[in-house]
């Protein structure tokens, strides 16, 4: 079987562990400017040269460009939706791997690290927009996949196909947002509640990766959101299938990943910048979640 392969490692998984968590799309920028210009990070009129810098999104059958320039792994700056409508593989989004499998769809936020491996035959369609319009048509992800069952799959097809041949903006935007709420609704039957346990559910995390990067009590994080520790613990539990805290250093071990690989910060830095007073505590916590110590996972991962 003939395969496609990007990037200079295997699998970010075979690197990392198999160990980070999805934290969405509410990666603070500042933790960025603090990686090295080893990650390439896209915009749309870099994947696609033949569209205006001023494009803020585009709809194309995947099978029908090259992407086989870039490098890999790599970051964007826009929100990709990848549909594969056949084939098999991985999908590895910000160090945790999805299978490839047909019908499955990938839901990428601008700044989350990208890798994948697929066979050569694989096809499906890529729906790219930038962060404006997403906040226009209200759109946030929520989860890193959906499956699509068959029955929805020949009207998600038409839509795609709808959008691909129109030229206008704006019916194109209208497309795009039908296709996204279809997409939320296969969501919804799988795992998530789009009520106001999500939105607290994100309010949260935001909180999490904002406020300086300091690392609060549970109960501050519970006022600050107007709800009871026992109720953030429940929705967490809902959402990410653990407490509150948990949650937090999930997100936190992510962010420290990134930054041992892709900065020249040390170990005391990255454990400062990311909120704990103690770096000993952090060395602690990412021994637990990673298996490895920060000093030692630098070293053996970090080029």
């Amino acid at each position: 079987m003939e395969e496609v392969y990007f990037g200079s490692s295997v699998c970010l998984q075979w690197i990392l562990g198999g160990c980070g968590f999805y934290a969405g799309g509410l990666l603070v920028s500042r933790i960025y400017s603090y990686l090295t210009s080893m990650l390439h990070e896209y915009s749309i009129p870099d994947i696609f040269p033949m569209l205006s810098l001023e494009a803020s999104y585009y709809i194309y059958s995947f099978r029908k460009i090259d992407i086989s320039c870039l490098v890999w792994p790599h970051k964007c700056d826009f929100y990709s939706i990848i549909w594969f409508t056949e084939g098999y593989g991985f999908n590895v989004i910000d160090f945790t791997e999805y299978a490839i499998i047909p019908n499955r769809l990938f839901l990428i936020s601008p700044e989350q690290i990208h890798n994948w491996f697929y066979e050569s035959d694989a096809g499906g369609y890529m729906l790219v927009f930038d962060k404006v319009v997403a906040a226009q048509l209200g759109i946030d992800f929520i989860s890193p996949y959906a499956d699509i069952a068959a029955d929805r799959v020949p009207l998600l097809k038409s839509v795609v196909e709808n959008a691909m041949n129109k030229k206008t903006e704006a019916n194109i935007e209208i497309d795009l947002l039908y296709f996204y709420s279809l997409v939320a609704d296969e969501m919804v039957d799988e795992n998530f509640d789009l009520g106001g346990m999500n939105t607290l559910f994100r309010e949260f995390k935001e909180l999490i990766l904002t406020n300086d990067q300091k690392i609060q009590s549970m109960d501050q994080y519970a006022d600050s959101l107007h709800v009871s520790l026992a109720s953030l613990n429940g929705i967490c539990q809902s959402f990410a299938g653990s407490s509150a805290k948990q949650f937090l250093l999930d997100i936190k071990i992510v962010e420290a990943k990134r930054l041992l690989i892709y900065s020249r910060l040390n170990v005391s830095a990255i454990a400062y910048r990311l909120g704990f007073e103690d770096a000993s505590y952090f060395a602690r916590i990412f021994k637990k979640k990673t298996t490895l110590s920060p000093s030692v996972f630098l070293g053996k991962y970090r080029k």
